[in-house]
């Protein structure tokens, strides 16, 4: 795989994980419950913390990382969507938006794992998506009691 293909691939996954971040991070703002606020904010910087590391490997590529979101396509509805919930205070579709929209991150890092990226780059994204998986299960979970 060229190294610009390599970059490219992380930089979608920058975008997609900074969309997150974003996300969460406006959803903590807007949370009126202490327990969603304390998790939206842990899950914010968390994403924070993704969003580094990728940067960091792209660097490492010699390329340029991304320095925001997509915020247009399913990651933009997701979010608004997010924002919507979290406004109408609806705990059960707050917990689905945020279900939703780490299925989409999910989908994008199969994407990049399914590409022929190099060994030490597949171990970060690797666990980037058992972070992320994680977290979507306990959002499901959440979404569950809350229901």
């Amino acid at each position: 795989m060229e190294k610009n293909e390599i970059v490219d691939t992380l930089n979608d996954l920058i975008r997609i994980v900074e969309d997150s971040h974003e996300g969460y991070r406006q959803a903590a703002e807007s949370a009126e419950e202490e327990d969603l606020k304390t998790l939206f904010n842990d899950l914010a910087s968390q994403r924070g913390a993704i969003v580094r590391e990728v940067q960091r490997l792209v660097a490492e590529q010699g390329g340029a990382p991304d320095m925001g979101g997509t915020m247009m396509g399913g990651a933009h509805r997701f979010f608004l969507g997010l924002k919507a919930a979290v406004m109408g205070h609806d705990r059960a579709a707050i917990l689905t938006e945020v279900e939703r929209g780490e299925d989409e991150c999910i989908r994008l890092y199969d994407v990049a794992l399914a590409k022929d990226l190099p060994l030490p780059i597949v171990a970060v994204v690797a666990q980037h998506l058992d972070r992320i998986r994680v977290d979507r299960d306990r959002m499901a979970a959440l979404r569950g009691v809350a229901a």
